[in-house]
């Protein structure tokens, strides 16, 4: 696992061997019309239309648009990212074993209150294709939120 400075310091005292997993999303694997493989959460989810560019950033991108889980259920940044992590180790399970044979960018973003948004967290992934990935992570410093995690499943 990758992260940076501020998701390192939240997660210092947390095992992250210890964290129940529980299956909370199911992951789809879909063809399009061109018979590229994408991978979505929702099964309502539809891409047959969208086709890979050379580099495979639509297939990417739609993933990572439509891959989107949203938690905000507390005013404690640590109360938000304890059910973050659970999901997060579950998909990555889910990734590891249902589909070994793609590579995937598995990412746990944090935000701090900031206004009137309190805390929350997004967990994302997407398919890696020909080595095009959305984030940087030879600089996740310079990541925009506040915290941040990757892993990399397969």
């Amino acid at each position: 696992m990758i992260s940076n400075s501020k998701m390192k310091e939240l997660l210092s005292d947390i095992d992250l061997s210890s964290i129940e997993i529980k299956n909370y999303y199911s992951i789809f694997e879909r063809e399009n019309s061109e018979n590229e493989k994408y991978w979505v959460i929702s099964n309502e989810t539809d891409c047959t239309l969208c086709s890979t560019s050379s580099v495979g950033t639509n297939l990417t991108d739609f993933e990572w648009k439509n891959n989107e889980i949203y938690i905000s259920n507390s005013v404690n940044i640590k109360d938000v990212l304890n059910p973050s992590l659970k999901m997060f180790m579950s998909l990555k399970r889910i990734l590891e074993e249902n589909y070994p044979y793609q590579k995937f960018d598995l990412i746990l973003s944090l935000s701090k209150k900031e206004d009137d948004i309190p805390p929350n967290a997004n967990i994302r992934f997407y398919a890696v294709r020909d080595n095009f990935r959305m984030i940087d992570i030879e600089n996740i410093e310079n990541y925009k939120y506040e915290a941040v995690l990757i892993e990399t499943v397969n």
